[in-house]
């Protein structure tokens, strides 16, 4: 019995491996059904491993059901992505602000954050930069020493996961985004609290515009340059 269950939340986590890869390629695009029973077909499963897998990243923010449209991918409007900026830009920057004390093993894990999103961008590993990036942001939030606002953050910057993605793919020059992350490290160990604060929000603003634009079809996926009105690059 134990080996069953083991071997099906194995083939589950298989499936969602594959799904959640197509979503962070672009190949399913924000607001794209699934169809589920087809899906399960073409990858050789049953129907109960499909809806595990779609538990599994429905629980990571990839997927949503509706009991009327069924299962799609998720599209955050302008205003979702607004308010979960907003929630940003106060839980960060008071974070950094708070953070009179700072653990030396806390700026070890936030050094090491750094140097794995600098190693993911320079390979162009995508889902790793993003992974290293929420891993960076959490850990400013760690400074607050509030596990529950931790866990709340998580949950705001889980709805974010697929979109941030396609924003680091699309970016005109996603090398750039390292030294900004370095930067607010470097202020942040130097103590020079309101400058880190002050460099973050300008991130965050420059990311939630580029988030927009991804997410309401205005920025192609892979190059960061407008669509025009018959939805071709300019």
């Amino acid at each position: 019995m134990e080996r069953s269950q083991i071997h099906r939340v194995s083939v589950a986590d298989q499936v969602a491996g594959i799904l959640r890869q197509r979503i962070l390629d672009g190949e399913l695009r924000p607001g794209s059904a699934l169809a589920e029973i087809p899906l399960a077909t073409s990858l050789g499963v049953s129907r109960n491993t499909m809806r595990e897998a779609v538990r599994i990243l429905a629980i990571e923010g990839l997927l949503k059901r509706n009991i009327h449209r069924g299962v799609r991918v998720v599209q955050l409007s302008r205003k979702d992505i607004q308010e979960i900026y907003d929630l940003r830009r106060m839980i960060e920057t008071q974070a950094i602000l708070s953070a009179k004390r700072r653990a030396p093993e806390l700026m070890e894990e936030l050094g090491a954050a750094v140097n794995g999103y600098e190693r993911a961008v320079r390979s162009r590993d995508w889902l790793q930069a993003v992974n290293w990036d929420m891993q960076f942001h959490t850990l400013l939030i760690r400074l607050r020493g509030n596990r529950r606002l931790e866990v709340f953050y998580q949950k705001v910057i889980g709805e974010l996961r697929t979109g941030m993605v396609l924003v680091d793919r699309s970016h005109d020059d996603p090398g750039a985004l390292v030294p900004v992350h370095r930067k607010l490290y470097e202020l942040l160990k130097a103590g020079k609290l309101r400058q880190c604060a002050d460099l973050l929000l300008r991130h965050l603003d420059d990311s939630e515009s580029r988030f927009g634009g991804i997410m309401a079809g205005e920025l192609a996926p892979d190059t960061g340059k407008k669509r025009n009105s018959n939805g071709k690059r300019g």
